[in-house]
């Protein structure tokens, strides 16, 4: 009993590995016991195994290829041996050498040689058509770029017959497709090149060659196409703002030279073209040998390639490739001239309408006339020697003057026909725009200093001048020149003033006069475009100076709406003053009118004027008319103070018996008693248009002021006198002929006008007749007398004349009387019913 469970147990670990003996003995219980036991166990094993794997995984990876490595290698070193075995096997090297010398074998060999070679060559021959092409255009070979081009779509599309190429060799699609991408930089740079005109007749005709050949022109297409580039190339040329201009002029002038010169040789006189076209279609390498053992196809390229080597084996049409162009009907001579002057005439209109704005770069007569020079020198230069850019062409082409006359048919001069009018218009221009610079100086300077009222009534006075604070000749010519312009009224503001005027008229003639230098040159017309910009030069000095003399009357016309009526009339007179000035003292007035060199410039001047210009004396005179209107407002001004004066002074006096001055009557012979001395309120009247003058400085006002001056306040004291109508008295009456004498000797040196002696006749109505017989003789030498007294403070209105002032000196000096004593009123008696005396002033 005890041994039975033993040998079940033992069973059923023995028959653990049969599944269906397990669940056939085993129970439910054992059963799942012996799957967790066999779950356990696999789990352990997987743990040991990814342990294992993880640690020595790299390892067997890097043995395994080692391995892999190792047996390639083998049976190469093997593969290697038994050829070398074989190929050095004496036996088997004879019978290939044997089967080599058979005939059959022979041929076959070079025809697939052949066919080898012939693949070979296409595709180095497009393989190497890029560098090439790159080479061509570097150095500006387009015509050989153009052969390279149409070599190679020559080489692509010719057929093999033997094989397929393009689907046997896809890289000739490839090479095939870069080197027709150079088809539009071909042309695009051939026509950029034409546009330099530096170059020679074959050259340009080269490269419309090579636009024949890619662009499929004809003749007429490529003069056109010639033409319309150098066109453009000058409408860009005056349309740069980026380069200077005489650079600008020189290109435009090398362009419309080297384009007709071009035309003329290429299509007229030797048509070059047509010779090159019949040598490209005769000969490929046009130029080449045509004993040259060499192809024209292997000639193209560059030996270094070493393509010569190859190219031997393409076939036959493309070695001996040349082109048929279309040419299109050859061109007539007439129809060459006509373009040619059609495209002169292009030219001639496209400059008159930009040359004027591209002129505008000189701003001085200085530098346009060393512009035309340069460019006088070019055309003689070009016209002469046949030269371009100062370097001489390297082939002797036809001269300027046998291109115009055989495709313009007539003489042509670039400087007539397109320069000289825009020069001489420029030149003008500058004349013009100096001028009415000058012209406007009135509005733009001096008007400005009279709105701000510079000048002041000191300003208007030069006599003050300050002495030299040293002996240095510096400070001596300081003070001359001071006292130079004092005498000549020429203060701070005026001659500032005419500095401007001079300096401006100065820098104009000093900038006209380079023109002079170039009076004698009879070449380009340049003695006639002297004189005549001599003439508009002078012209429009004048006109500018007569501007400027109505641009100073406009001020004045504008000083009559300023309230504050001294302040006007002084800036009046400083606008007359500068007019003086400039008329009298400005020396390049003249000069101006009459332009001569600057090496010929008149030194001596007649003093009477008698060679002067009519038109500086025409200036001159509307310079000084300006001066005297300038005063016109002033010596009106002046003349009515003066009237309400001498009214106010005559209505504050008494002229009856009871008049104040009749205390100063003294005896002037016989018992006479006349007045000796004039009422103080006339004589205050007198005194204050005196002070008026030597506010302004009297010694500026010339001869034709004064007696405007003296004119007007004549009639102003006339108007005032007949205006007068006091009650009156014989010694009222006595006191104001006096006073009527003493003014119109002052005003009008002693001469009565008819108004004057009719107020003098009209007053000594009450005087009684057989009185003024008496006092009638006497009366005139007194008033003469008193008035030679006044000479001192009265100043420039008391200038009697030469016999009043001898015969009233000589009538003093008998008398023993100063003449610049003013006597006194005799002493009145203060007591009459005393027995008081008193002396009197005779005493």
């Amino acid at each position: 009993m005890a041994k039975s469970p033993q040998v079940k147990d033992d069973s059923t670990v023995e028959h653990n590995d049969d599944p269906d003996q397990l669940f056939v003995e085993a129970s439910v219980a054992e059963v799942r016991a012996i799957e967790k036991r066999t779950r356990g166990d696999i789990e352990t094993q997987k743990q040991e195994l990814r342990s294992m794997v993880g640690e020595q995984y790299l390892e067997l990876i890097s043995a395994a290829d080692a391995i892999v490595a190792m047996n390639k290698n083998a049976h190469a070193v093997l593969d290697k041996l038994d050829s070398m075995q074989t190929a050095c096997d004496i036996s088997t090297i004879k019978k290939r050498a044997e089967a080599v010398r058979s005939d059959q074998y022979e041929k076959g060999h070079n025809q697939k040689r052949q066919h080898l070679f012939a693949l070979a060559a296409l595709i180095k021959s497009l393989a190497d058509v890029p560098e090439q092409i790159w080479h061509a255009l570097e150095n500006h070979r387009y015509l050989h770029a153009a052969r390279l081009y149409a070599i190679a779509k020559r080489v692509h599309d010719t057929d093999m017959g033997f094989v397929d190429v393009q689907a046997a060799f896809p890289v000739v699609q490839r090479q095939w497709d870069a080197v027709s991408f150079f088809l539009p930089q071909i042309i695009q740079k051939s026509t950029a090149f034409l546009r330099i005109p530096d170059q020679t007749s074959e050259s340009v005709a080269e490269i419309l060659l090579s636009l024949m050949l890619l662009d499929g022109q004809v003749y007429l297409g490529t003069m056109e196409q010639l033409l319309e580039i150098r066109m453009a190339a000058i409408n860009d040329m005056v349309s740069s703002k980026e380069h200077r201009l005489p650079y600008q002029l020189k290109e435009i002038i090398q362009l419309v030279q080297r384009t007709l010169v071009h035309v003329y040789e290429i299509y007229l006189q030797r048509p070059l073209l047509v010779n090159c076209v019949e040598q490209l279609q005769d000969n490929f390498m046009m130029g080449s040998s045509s004993s040259s053992s060499l192809p024209a196809i292997t000639r193209v390229f560059a030996p270094s390639t070493n393509v010569h080597l190859l190219m031997r084996y393409l076939p036959e049409n493309v070695q001996s490739y040349t082109p048929q162009l279309e040419t299109g009907q050859p061109l007539l001579p007439g129809d060459i001239r006509q373009f040619a002057q059609a495209w002169i005439q292009n030219v001639e209109e496209l400059l008159e309408g930009h040359l004027d704005t591209m002129l505008e770069q000189a701003d001085t007569h200085q530098t346009l006339i060393q512009i035309r020079s340069r460019v006088w020198d070019l055309l003689e230069t070009a016209e002469s020697n046949h030269r371009r850019s100062g370097i001489v062409l390297e082939t002797k082409g036809a001269s300027w003057k046998e291109t115009c006359e055989g495709l313009l048919e007539r003489p042509y001069s670039l400087w007539d026909n397109m320069l000289r009018d825009p020069f001489n218009r420029h030149a003008k221009k500058l004349i013009d725009t100096r001028c009415q610079a000058l012209a406007k100086q009135p509005h733009t300077l001096i008007s400005k200093r009279i709105q701000a009222k510079e000048a002041c009534p000191v300003a208007l006075d030069t006599t003050t001048l300050p002495l030299p604070t040293s002996s240095s000749s510096d400070a001596i010519q300081t003070f001359i020149k001071s006292l130079s312009d004092a005498s000549q009224g020429r203060h701070r503001l005026i001659k500032e003033t005419q500095a401007a005027f001079d300096g401006a008229l100065q820098a104009m003639r000093g900038d006209v006069e380079h023109h002079m230098t170039f009076s004698d040159k009879h070449s380009f017309q340049c003695k006639t475009d002297t004189a005549s910009i001599k003439e508009y030069f002078e012209s429009s000095c004048a006109n500018a100076i007569s501007e400027y003399t109505s641009g100073l009357r406009k001020l004045l016309d504008e000083l009559h709406s300023w309230t504050d009526e001294k302040a006007a009339n002084d800036m009046g007179i400083f606008i007359g003053r500068l007019a003086n000035a400039i008329a009298i003292s400005s020396k390049e007035l003249p000069r101006a009118l009459t332009l001569n060199r600057p090496s010929t410039l008149g030194t001596l001047e007649l003093r009477s004027g008698i060679d002067k210009d009519p038109r500086v004396k025409k200036l001159q005179e509307e310079l000084i008319a300006t001066y005297h209107q300038a005063h016109d407002s002033w010596v009106s001004m002046v003349s009515s103070k003066f009237g309400h004066a001498l009214q106010k002074g005559l209505s504050e006096n008494q002229w009856n018996d009871q008049c104040a001055a009749a205390l100063l009557w003294s005896n002037v012979g016989d018992d006479v008693h006349l007045p000796i001395q004039a009422t103080n309120g006339v004589e205050r009247a007198v005194y204050q248009v005196c002070q008026e003058l030597r506010r302004v400085n009297s010694t500026m006002l010339n001869k034709t002021i004064m007696q405007t001056l003296k004119r007007k306040l004549t009639e102003t004291m006339t108007t005032t006198f007949r205006a007068f109508k006091p009650e009156l008295t014989e010694k009222g009456a006595i006191q104001l002929i006096f006073d009527m004498y003493f003014t119109n000797l002052v005003l009008q040196d002693g001469i009565v006008t008819e108004e004057m002696k009719q107020c003098i006749e009209n007053t000594r109505e009450h005087i009684d007749p057989i009185n003024w017989a008496t006092f009638e003789p006497h009366f005139l030498p007194s008033v003469e007398r008193f008035c030679l007294k006044q000479t001192l403070i009265l100043g420039i209105l008391t200038r009697p004349n030469r016999e009043t002032y001898e015969r009233t000196r000589k009538t003093t000096a008998t008398s023993n009387q100063q003449h610049n004593v003013v006597p006194l009123a005799p002493q009145a008696p203060r007591f009459t019913l005393l027995p008081i005396g008193h002396l009197s002033l005779r005493a």
